[in-house]
């Protein structure tokens, strides 16, 4: 992008000269939201409207961008054929010269995403055309009209919103379990439906799906698991009709207006003001019919909390659970099986425990939850310490806002000079009306058409100084970032799990997984023999024994038959040397199942230390090293402004 600001009229000059005799090259973009395409509108006839507009011009047409089913609230930079199209512009050479849209609503129905488009476009020497009323920004007056399509665009916008949210405040507070939108709450139906008085009412089916709960819980004591198990059993569906799952049992029984028989419409997530104040309306408690007692309500949340509390047993803290993604899909969390036991903690997919019993597992293997988060943390702290590569992980997070400087600077200094001109044209009008002794009234309607281009070039401007303030807190932020990467050498190697978990839910860390987990450790249970050989310090014979190294063993061990144990002691050292399980070790040794016995024992009686040293002299290799993980791709943001502050925020329970 330029760093000079060439005015507009001569930009255009300059691409006319450049191009001849040529025609101006073009290229339209449409969009419609997915409201509008409810409606049936398509980008087809928009599509209609662009070409004949170029044909008419007579220009050449490139290409044509579209957006379907997309918010003309967002900005250019959340659209996708709309971000394609900036990113073509500043390509070099250009590919085209001017952008058609069908009206200004195309291009947002807000005017930060509507003049903060064209600005970037302009400042590359691009204009935007609008087939709608026929102009186009390379003239005063056609920016003008420009001007004014936004500001309707928006007001229009606007207008709508307040009317719907006053009319949605205005029936919570009169209509009594009045229904503001959406999907009733379980247990409850529309009355009314398709008019402004619609109410709810219980749903006498669905109310009695919760009081059999009710008695399954209370009367039975039941978890909500196990209810849900025998909902399945009993042939009882869900809403959807499909079978219960336990989460979606306890969101929809445990649910506020379930046990308590209220909505809280504008409730903890609220639009509010910069103070705090709501927006639209105030809270409003709409009172429902109840399902339950008060009683009875009180007395299921203990119970479930009662039988939850039974089913928790002591917890490790897993800082990656719910960031780990499966091959299958889903979400790892933690698990221990026995957590006095080192290291037998571990990450299992939530495919292979499946909320819905009816399901079947997913299959994908347990991860060593130990050597998984040294794995990950490792490669946070080598990106968090070095800035440059905060640099790359930043960039989505912060938005290092885009755009040039220097013109906007030249942009709020020409606003400023037509925002000085405009108000001497209005204090001309206003000394001339007085001196013809005309009424206030006769002087206010003289001066309203230019008092509204005033208020149109303020606002260009105020829009203009926000996003040159943007542009310079990316320079703070670059900053930052190098202060935090200082910080992270230091600090990030000690940190606690509880502190990791802070830092990689401020980094929004995501860990995909995109290959099946070695057959070391599959299984995700410790293995007994690499624990045993961990602790000893022992090393493990290179080779099978032979003939002459057997017979130094032999006698301390038992006769056996068949040559059993003789293949249980190579099946040992085996699976020490490769660390596979215990069904691969059999199978490619050709051990039975003693050897896994055979070990227990001899470890117990001190049989095997015996051995080891029998072999003192035999050739021997250290304990390997285990191929515990997957391969996996890591993946974050960072926001260093948030991140500079982690120990703190970590402390007061940041998660």
């Amino acid at each position: 992008m330029s760093n000079v600001s060439t005015p507009l009229s001569s930009a255009f000059e300059t691409g006319v000269r450049a191009t001849g005799t040529r025609a101006l090259r073009a290229v339209d973009y449409l969009r419609v939201s997915t409201e509008e395409q409810k409606k049936g509108y398509g980008v087809a006839r928009q599509s209609r409207k662009t070409l004949r507009h170029i044909a008419l011009k007579q220009w050449t047409h490139i290409a044509t961008y579209k957006d379907e089913g997309v918010s003309g609230s967002l900005e250019a930079a959340d659209r996708g054929d709309l971000k394609r199209l900036m990113e073509s512009a500043q390509q070099t050479p250009r590919p085209f010269d001017i952008v058609v849209v069908p009206d200004g609503r195309v291009i947002g129905r807000k005017g930060r995403a509507f003049w903060r488009w064209v600005w970037a476009l302009e400042d590359i020497g691009v204009y935007v055309a609008v087939v709608a009323d026929d102009y186009d920004n390379t003239t005063t007056e056609g920016r003008k009209k420009m001007r004014r399509d936004a500001d309707y665009a928006e007001t229009e916008w606007e207008t709508i919103r307040d009317r719907t949210q006053g009319g949605l405040q205005e029936k919570a507070e009169l209509t009594p379990a009045a229904h503001i939108g959406g999907r009733p709450p379980y247990g409850y139906r529309i009355a009314n439906k398709g008019t402004p008085g619609s109410y709810l009412v219980i749903d006498e089916d669905e109310a009695e799906i919760i009081r059999h709960v009710y008695d399954l819980v209370v009367g039975e004591g039941l978890n909500l698991r196990k209810a849900t198990i025998r909902l399945i059993a009993e042939g009882v569906t869900a809403r959807s009709g499909k079978t219960w799952t336990r989460d979606n049992l306890r969101d929809r029984i445990m649910s506020t207006p379930v046990l308590d028989g209220v909505i809280v419409f504008r409730g903890k997530h609220a639009s509010t003001d910069e103070n705090g104040n709501p927006i639209w309306g105030d809270s409003v408690r709409i009172d429902l019919p109840r399902i339950l007692t008060e009683e009875q309500s009180a007395e299921l949340r203990r119970k479930v909390a009662e039988t939850a509390k039974q089913s928790n047993g002591q917890r490790w803290f897993y800082p990656l659970s719910g960031r780990l993604l499966g091959l299958c899909g889903k979400t790892y969390a933690g698990i221990s099986f026995t957590p006095t036991r080192e290291g037998a903690r571990f990450y299992r997919c939530s495919g292979n425990a499946p909320k819905d019993p009816s399901q079947k597992s997913c299959g994908c293997s347990r991860i060593d939850a130990n050597a998984l988060e040294k794995h990950v943390w490792k490669r946070v702290t080598e990106i968090a310490s070095d800035s440059e590569k905060l640099q790359a992980l930043a960039a989505e997070w912060i938005g290092m806002a885009e755009g040039d400087t220097t013109a906007l600077v030249d942009r709020i200094a020409a606003l400023d000079h037509q925002i000085e001109g405009m108000n001497a044209s209005i204090t001309a009008v206003i000394v001339a009306s007085a001196k013809q002794s005309k009424s206030a009234d006769a002087i206010e309607a003289a001066t309203a058409v230019l008092c509204d281009e005033l208020q149109q070039l303020q606002n260009l401007r105020d829009e203009a100084a926000e996003w040159l303030a943007e542009m310079e807190e990316s320079d703070r932020q670059a900053r930052d970032l190098i202060a935090l990467a200082s910080m992270a050498k230091e600090s990030f190697p000690g940190m606690a799990p509880e502190q990791q978990a802070a830092i990689l839910s401020m980094m929004e860390l995501k860990v995909t997984i995109t290959g099946p987990v070695p057959d070391d450790r599959r299984g995700g249970v410790p293995c007994t023999v690499r624990a045993w050989y961990a602790t000893t310090g022992l090393g493990i014979p290179a080779a099978a024994l032979s003939d002459e190294e057997w017979a130094k063993v032999a006698p301390l061990l038992p006769k056996g038959r068949r040559g059993t144990v003789r293949r249980s002691v190579d099946a040992i050292f085996y699976k020490a040397r490769t660390g596979k399980s215990w069904p691969v070790v059999i199978k490619e040794t050709g051990a039975t199942i003693q050897a896994s016995k055979h070990f227990n024992t001899w470890t117990s009686d001190d049989t095997w230390s015996r051995v080891c040293a029998a072999l003192a002299d035999v050739e021997q290799v250290p304990l390997p090293e285990l191929q515990l993980l997957p391969s996996m791709v890591i993946q974050g943001r960072v926001d260093p402004s948030v991140m500079l502050n982690a120990e703190e925020r970590s402390r007061t329970g940041c998660r």
